[in-house]
């Protein structure tokens, strides 16, 4: 009886955790979980629920990348947690202004012999990305560029990160300076839980009073989604990063809706990485807020060619960065179609395209190709396919030494944007354009959102508990029946004799 018992407990707990959908794993293993999330330009990225760190979508998230001036978070990080008072004086030294002048720096570049408080240094680093005043910081805290870099490798793997090396405090290219997607949000996230930080990072534009050297040096944010021409709600820090060998890099921090997320994405492109970064926050507050609705995807792979020239983008989405233009006359082989979005194939990678500009050489009415009962199962992402490409960290040592510079975050807003075509004709289309969600792999496990994890599981783990109190109750009974029926065994045998 009692191991029947037991046996009926696994059975409903397995049955009710299913149900839930909740993952109860201590510590799941990262490197484990398949690439999830929407195709953007970026070559990797990662999306951390900010307060418990969980992976929300990622791909290819621990791949070496190079930071390049995300790497001043640490250093930000290490700063604050090493000076107490920010109001401290330094005075730049030689070693600390001598960082590449074609980099990134002050306007003007600090000169040796300046004097500024730390928070001065601190501003000029995060807003403007100043070069120089990362390595003054590493100066200041580490004693040295060497005795610093131990400190960031120390506090990075405190952090918690599997595969980062720094050797130096701004993120000026080198090859033994690496991070991951993961890393880099870790990083991040660990920031922005000092108060300090949070107040730095948040801030829109700064002023860096007169010095002994210099008159007053006024510089707006980097990020432009905190502040500048690419605004997003809820944004409350990060940092852009870009050299030739990293591409650009983008660390965000975003909370709004009752949901707190870290991002960042590795090797983008200066006309997609904003774009990019969009398109992660349209596919993460959608699945958290149920506006990602299910498409079916249909697999087509046939001919098409646009009724009029349309947008090519990078992702499935109106926050796509555009690739360029499909032009009547020409064509293109479509794999399939994700609810609104068709899916090409480009010279070297799936570019999209809205469905309703495009005409197939096959005649197959769109009743057909969207029925349910004929297409796979309801879908809201996608699992990208593996990476074939060699790391970063292995370059051709063919390719030329970095002579270039890194370029200054604050004035990198991106392009202008062209005005849609077709694709947009009025605001009432747009809002028909449903989000198309790529092809989920036969062992997935269909996403369920965070509010859905908590409506069902909360009930569910309280159900939990009272069986396993009823079956505890019921066992005990069990026991004392038992316990009675060998008293009254017992005492019939006494009075036989």
């Amino acid at each position: 009886m009692k191991l029947l018992l037991l046996k009926f407990t696994a059975v409903l707990l397995s049955l009710i955790l299913n149900f839930s959908g909740l993952n109860l794993s201590p510590d799941p293993d990262i490197s484990e979980l398949p690439n999830y999330g929407p195709d953007i330009f970026a070559e990797t990225y990662c999306v951390l629920e900010g307060e418990s760190g969980a992976v929300l979508l990622q791909k290819d998230m621990l791949k070496r990348m190079y930071p390049a001036s995300t790497t001043k978070i640490l250093t930000a990080l290490l700063t604050l947690e090493n000076v107490e008072d920010l109001n401290q004086s330094v005075t730049f030294t030689k070693s600390a202004v001598s960082v590449d002048p074609s980099s990134s720096t002050l306007n003007p570049k600090a000169m040796e012999g300046e004097t500024m408080t730390v928070r001065d240094v601190l501003y000029g680093m995060l807003l403007k990305s100043a070069n120089e005043c990362a390595a003054m910081l590493g100066e200041v805290v580490g004693g040295s560029e060497e005795n610093f870099a131990a400190m960031m490798n120390a506090r990075a793997a405190e952090i918690g990160c599997r595969d980062s090396h720094f050797v130096n405090a701004h993120g000026f290219h080198s090859d033994d300076h690496y991070t991951t997607a993961y890393d880099l949000a870790l990083i991040l996230r660990e920031a922005m839980k000092n108060p300090r930080y949070r107040e730095l990072n948040a801030t829109t534009v700064y002023t860096i009073p007169a010095t002994n050297m210099c008159g007053e040096r006024i510089f707006p944010m980097g990020h432009q989604m905190i502040g500048g021409t690419e605004i997003e709600e809820g944004c409350i820090g990060g940092k852009t990063g870009s050299t030739p060998q990293a591409g650009r890099t983008l660390a965000t921090a975003v909370e709004r809706d009752g949901l707190y997320t870290i991002s960042t994405l590795m090797r983008s492109s200066t006309e997609c990485y904003y774009a990019d970064e969009r398109v992660l926050l349209e596919y993460t507050y959608g699945l958290y807020n149920g506006t990602l609705a299910p498409v079916h995807f249909v697999e087509t792979n046939d001919i098409v060619t646009p009724t009029d020239n349309v947008r090519l983008r990078y992702s499935p989405s109106m926050n796509g960065a555009v690739a360029g233009t499909f032009q009547t006359g020409q064509s293109l082989e479509r794999v399939g179609i994700y609810g609104d979005w068709s899916m090409l194939k480009g010279d070297n990678r799936m570019l999209y395209a809205a469905t309703k500009f495009l005409r197939s050489d096959r005649e197959v009415p769109e009743t057909e190709a969207y029925d349910p009962e004929k297409n796979t199962e309801d879908i809201f992402l996608m699992p990208l396919p593996e990476e074939t490409e060699p790391e970063t960290t292995e370059e051709s040592s063919e390719e030329t030494e970095d002579t270039s510079k890194e370029e200054d975050e604050s004035s990198a807003a991106p392009s202008e944007k062209e005005t849609e075509q077709r694709e947009t004709p009025s605001e009432s289309e747009k809002t028909t354009e449903t989000e198309p969600v790529p092809e989920s792999t036969e062992d997935e496990v269909p996403v369920i959102s965070l509010k859905d994890k908590l409506i069902v599981g909360i009930p569910a783990f309280i159900l939990l508990v009272l069986i396993t109190v009823g079956i505890g109750i019921l066992i005990q009974r069990s026991r004392k029946k038992k316990r009675r029926r060998r008293l009254k065994k017992h005492s019939s045998e006494n009075s036989e004799l």
